[in-house]
C-alpha cells in the first residue's frame, strides 16, 4: 500500500533525526516519588510524576541495585504507551501521564535463592518522549524507544492492509472465520521469530515479535466473533474500521499529527 511505504519513510526519517553526535539531556520532565521495596513481595513500588507542560508517552528508567554480598546489579526499563488512554490521577493504570499528573508503577526485582533483596537502590529515569515526538534525556535511549514504536505500528500497518484486501470479498461468516484463523496462525509463527531483520536492534525485534503475537490473538477473537456473526461484510467492515483507528493512531505517534494527517489525507487505511 502506497500509504505504508511513506509512513516508514517518514519514521526512518524521524528516527534518523537521533543518528550521529547529539548530546544527552537532563531529564526534567519526570520525576520518581515514593519509591519503596517489599522484601516479602520483591516488589518495588514508585510513583512517577510528570512537571512538564506536555504530555509524556514512553520513558525509560534505569535500576540500580547492590545485594548484601557487594554484588551490583543494573536493569533497563523502556515503557511506551502511545496507544493507551491517559492516565489522568494517581493510582490509574499506568499509560500517558498528562501534564501535572502522575501514576503508580510496580517492578518485580528477581532476588533469587534465599537472599534478602537489595540492600541499596537507585532508580532513574533516563529519557521521555513526549506526545508532539520531542524528548528529553539519552539519545540512544530515545531512538531504541521510538524505532520499538515504529515496528509495533508498522506491523499493525501490516495487518490491516492485509484485511482491506479481503474486506470486500464475497464471503460467508464461516469462511471470513476460517481466513482469519489461517492469518493469526501466521502470524503466530512469525512472532516466534525474534530475528526478525525487519527490526535492527535486539529490542525492537522484541517487541515487533510481541505485537505479532498480540494480533495473532485479536485475529483469533475476531474469528470467533465473525463466524457468529448473521452479516459477514458488516463484522468484516467493523473488525477492520477499528484496527484502521488504531494504526492511524500509530501514524500520529510516530510521524506527528501534520505528516499522518498528510499521509492518511484522501486515502483508506493502512497507511504506513
Amino acid at each position: 500500500m502506497r500509504q505504508i511505504g511513506l509512513a516508514i519513510l517518514s519514521c526512518f526519517l524521524l528516527l534518523s533525526a537521533l543518528d550521529g553526535p547529539v548530546a544527552a539531556s537532563a531529564v526534567t520532565a519526570l520525576k520518581v516519588f515514593d519509591k519503596s521495596f517489599d522484601r516479602q513481595t520483591q516488589l518495588l513500588t514508585y510513583e512517577l510524576w510528570n512537571e512538564s507542560d506536555k504530555t509524556i508517552t514512553a520513558w525509560r528508567l534505569s535500576l540500580a541495585r547492590s545485594d548484601p554480598h557487594g554484588h551490583a546489579q543494573r536493569s533497563i526499563l523502556d515503557q511506551d504507551f502511545w496507544d493507551r488512554p491517559l492516565a489522568v490521577e494517581s493510582r490509574s493504570r499506568v499509560g500517558p501521564i498528562a501534564p501535572g499528573g502522575s501514576v503508580a508503577a510496580q517492578w518485580r526485582l528477581e532476588s533469587g535463592g534465599a537472599t534478602p533483596g537489595p540492600s541499596a537502590l537507585s532508580l532513574e529515569v533516563r529519557a521521555v518522549v513526549f506526545d508532539d515526538l520531542t524528548w528529553e534525556g539519552e539519545p540512544d535511549a530515545v531512538a531504541v524507544i521510538l524505532e520499538s514504536r515504529v515496528a509495533r505500528v508498522e506491523e499493525i500497518g501490516r495487518v490491516l492492509a492485509d484485511l482491506e484486501k479481503q474486506e470486500h470479498r464475497l464471503r460467508s461468516s464461516q469462511e471470513w472465520s476460517v481466513a482469519l484463523k489461517q492469518q493469526a496462525r501466521a502470524l503466530k509463527q512469525q512472532g516466534a521469530d525474534s530475528e526478525s531483520p525487519s527490526a535492527g536492534r535486539r529490542e525492537a525485534a522484541a517487541v515487533l515479535s510481541a505485537t505479532r503475537l498480540e494480533l495473532a490473538q485479536w485475529l483469533e477473537n475476531a474469528s470467533r466473533d465473525i463466524a457468529l456473526s448473521p452479516d459477514a461484510a458488516a463484522a468484516a467492515g467493523f473488525l477492520t474500521g477499528g484496527l484502521r483507528e488504531r494504526y492511524e493512531l500509530g501514524l500520529r505517534s510516530t510521524v506527528g499529527e501534520e505528516l499522518a494527517a498528510d499521509s492518511v489525507g484522501g486515502m483508506k487505511g493502512g497507511e504506513r
